[in-house]
């Protein structure tokens, strides 16, 4: 223990009296366990996000669509788009669904007094209010007899008041939605933004009016919305609408289904492996830096045992052996990894409150990341530290003492 120590001191005293060129050497080290913190992190704050917001929409939630498949880096619908048969259909049969909502999505600009936005606009029925739980700041929600209707009403986010109304009260004031006028009724609690999405970033019309106006009669509905009767009925809810849509669909047994439909839970899962693929390839993308970082410890390693072969030559001549100027070189390694690696790690934490405070998305720090972060620059002192190491124990003691 005494022989370990000696040789560590020798080793930090070697790193100190050099504590400039050190430094710069670690700094690929601190860029990459920070940059590793920085993105397993991240990946961890948009699959929260994305839980909340899909929980945000109840537990029982089921989306009915069209079966597609992704061709040639588009998605190809494999049946006809869900359409008004569909929805009577599920809504006169139905006994594990209470709530049924068609859902038209459309991309499209809105103007208002004060200026305009680009945004989604969807066409909803009244029952799209208890599937997805919204709730309003101000106003009301279309009736059911807006919606049969097809009232011009329409309901906003608070992104959208902020575009287009700023500072005023919109209820009751007029927007243009591509180029028809709608008359808001309603102001949605703010919600803010969820993963990629602003959730208050929406408009909300009776389906029908955006049928009629917008989309065009003849096309179908993007997605039909239900909520189950609860969360332990929810797998009922979707063996019974599977059996009343193939029955509609004519789809004979043996047959594959021209529809999908996806509950609450397997969207949950399915968002959780994707950010999960996502997060693994930001690692492995900032552990690049971690690598760099370690050719950089071999690089100045190997210089340091050119500049001291004949203090290795004197010590080897005093009774030193290889293994000691081995473990000499590799503690050496070992230390500028290890301190980069701490340094890498505070980096990282600060570097995750400073985007929490620029753009108000919430970066938890994961403690996995940490520890993986830090045994990867300890791997990595190790890896490439050990060259340098093994070459400095194999100088020749003769060719040492004579080196000038």
């Amino acid at each position: 223990m005494r022989r370990f120590l000696k040789i560590f001191k020798v080793a930090f005293h070697s790193i100190y009296k050099n504590r400039t060129r050190s430094l710069l050497t670690m700094l690929g080290i601190i860029i990459g366990v920070g940059a590793v913190i920085m993105t397993i992190s991240a990946g961890e704050g948009a699959t929260m996000a994305v839980e909340n917001q899909i929980s945000g929409l109840g537990t029982n939630l089921l989306m009915i669509q069209t079966k597609s498949e992704h061709k040639a880096g588009i998605n190809v619908r494999m049946g006809r788009p869900m359409d008004k048969k569909d929805f009577d259909v599920l809504q006169k049969n139905s006994v594990y669904m209470p709530n049924l909502s068609p859902l038209l999505a459309i991309g499209a600009q809105a103007i208002g007094p004060s200026g305009y936005k680009s945004t989604m606009v969807y066409g909803v029925s009244y029952d799209y209010f208890y599937i997805t739980s919204r709730e309003l700041q101000a106003g009301n929600f279309f009736t059911e007899e807006d919606v049969r209707t097809a009232k011009k009403y329409c309901v906003i986010g608070e992104t959208i008041r902020e575009e287009l109304f700023p500072g005023q009260d919109p209820i009751g004031r007029q927007i243009r939605i591509d180029k028809v006028p709608f008359t808001v009724m309603g102001l949605l609690t703010e919600e803010g933004t969820g993963g990629m999405q602003d959730m208050d970033d929406i408009i909300l019309a009776p389906y029908t009016t955006i049928q009629n106006r917008l989309y065009g009669h003849h096309r179908g509905y993007t997605m039909i919305m239900a909520s189950a009767l609860s969360e332990d009925h929810i797998t009922n809810a979707k063996v019974e609408a599977t059996e009343l849509l193939r029955e509609s669909h004519r789809i004979k047994d043996g047959e594959e289904d021209d529809f999908e439909i996806m509950t609450q839970i397997e969207l949950q899962e399915i968002t959780g492996n994707i950010t999960g693929i996502l997060t693994i390839l930001l690692g492995a993308i900032a552990s690049i830096s971690l690598i760099v970082g370690g050719i950089g410890i071999m690089n100045i390693m190997l210089v340091s045992v050119t500049e001291r072969t004949r203090e290795i030559g004197t010590r080897l001549a005093i009774g030193a052996r290889e293994s000691d100027i081995l473990t000499q070189f590799l503690i050496e390694a070992i230390v500028l990894s290890l301190v980069g690696g701490l340094l890498g790690i505070v980096f990282g934490v600060i570097g995750n409150q400073i985007i929490y405070k620029v753009t108000d998305f919430f970066i938890p720090t994961a403690f996995y990341s940490i520890a993986i972060g830090f045994g990867f620059a300890a791997l990595v002192g190790v890896a490439f530290g050990y060259f340098p190491a093994k070459k400095a124990a194999k100088l020749n003691l003769i060719d040492a003492l004579r080196y000038e």
